[in-house]
C-alpha cells in the first residue's frame, strides 16, 4: 500500500512534458518572432544590433513576469527599468544583481538554478567558455537565458539557440513629431530572427518597439 501511494505522489507531481519542451508565455508580438510561441526552456537567445534592441529585450522578458515568472538580471546597470516597466513588466519579479570578472560565471548560474529566465545585460563580456557552460546548465535546468548587447557582445555569445538582431539596414524611425512640436508616440524597427531552433531561414519581421499603446507589437505593413 505504502508503494502505491508513493507511485501516486510521484504522478501527481510529475510534469506533463520534460521541462526543456515548456515554453514560457510572451506578448502576442513576440509569439510571432519566436518558433514556439514563446520562450522555450533550456534554451539561450541573444538580442541584439542597432538600436532598440534593449527595448526589445526588455519587452521580450516582460510577458513572463506578468504570468508568474521571476527574471534574475546581471550585468545591468545601463539598463532602463522604468522603460521595462512601461513596457508592461511585472518589476516586484525582476531580481538585479551586479557582478563583473571573475564572480560572473558564478552569479550567472546561480541565477540560472534560481531563475526561470535569466536577463544578461551588456555591462559584461563574458568569456566563450563561459558562455558555453552557462547554456549547458540553463538546458539542465530548464532555464531560459536572454543575452542582450551590441555587435561585441554578439561575437560573445556563440551558438545561441535563437538570434534576434535589430537591423543597421532599416534604422529605427521615431513617429509622433513635427517641426519643433508633437510628442514621440512609437518607434518602428526591423528584427531579423535566425537560429536552431524552427527557424529554417532567417526571415524579418517589422515591429513597433514601443508603439504607440506603449508596448512591443507588430505594424500594419
Amino acid at each position: 500500500q505504502r508503494l502505491d501511494d508513493l507511485r501516486e505522489l510521484v504522478a501527481s507531481v510529475e510534469p506533463v512534458v520534460p521541462a526543456h519542451e515548456r515554453v514560457l508565455p510572451v506578448d502576442p508580438a513576440f509569439e510571432q518572432l519566436l518558433p514556439a510561441g514563446g520562450l522555450r526552456r533550456g534554451t539561450v537567445l541573444w538580442v541584439g544590433g542597432a538600436s532598440g534592441a534593449t527595448t526589445l529585450a526588455l519587452g521580450l522578458v516582460a510577458g513572463p513576469t506578468r504570468h508568474g515568472s521571476w527574471v534574475g538580471a546581471l550585468s545591468v546597470d545601463s539598463l532602463g527599468w522604468p522603460a521595462a516597466a512601461e513596457l508592461g513588466g511585472d518589476r516586484r519579479r525582476v531580481a538585479v544583481g551586479r557582478a563583473g570578472g571573475a564572480d560572473w560565471p558564478v552569479a550567472a548560474a546561480a541565477r540560472v538554478d534560481a531563475f526561470d529566465v535569466v536577463l544578461c545585460g551588456p555591462d559584461h563580456r563574458p568569456a566563450r567558455r563561459d558562455v558555453l557552460r552557462l547554456a549547458a546548465r540553463a538546458r539542465e535546468r530548464g532555464a531560459v537565458v536572454v543575452a542582450v548587447g551590441g555587435a561585441r557582445q554578439e561575437r560573445a555569445w556563440p551558438g545561441g539557440h535563437l538570434r534576434l538582431h535589430v537591423e543597421s539596414a532599416h534604422p529605427a524611425r521615431w513617429y509622433g513629431t513635427g517641426r519643433g512640436w508633437g510628442h514621440l508616440t512609437g518607434r518602428r524597427l526591423r528584427v531579423t530572427v535566425s537560429g536552431r531552433h524552427g527557424v529554417a531561414r532567417p526571415r524579418s519581421v517589422d515591429l513597433w518597439s514601443p508603439g504607440p499603446a506603449g508596448v512591443v507589437s507588430v505594424t500594419d505593413g
